[in-house]
């Protein structure tokens, strides 16, 4: 039940991922007011969101792939992992 409201979650993050972007592309088109403290905050917040896809694109191509399965198996964080990068 767990694994699978984690992996809802992730699938919605991938999928509205391009909100946070598209944002940050009209704050830095100059197309927002960048005095006002709402619009930096959601800068801020914005750009967190956008990292930690990075992030998980990066452990996603790289790190959890099938080569490195075996790797990971034995591990207690292992239905996480599996979780979010093998199904």
């Amino acid at each position: 039940m767990l694994t699978t409201i984690i992996q809802w979650i992730d699938t919605g993050f991938q999928n509205l991922i391009f909100i946070p972007v598209i944002f940050l592309l009209l704050y830095s088109f100059g197309v927002l007011k960048k005095e006002k403290p709402r619009i930096n905050l959601l800068h801020k917040i914005c750009t967190v969101l956008v990292a930690i896809f990075l992030a998980r694109c990066f452990l996603a191509h790289f790190i959890f792939t099938p080569v490195n399965y075996n790797r990971f198996v034995d591990q207690g964080y292992f239905p996480l992992i599996r979780a979010l990068f093998y199904e």
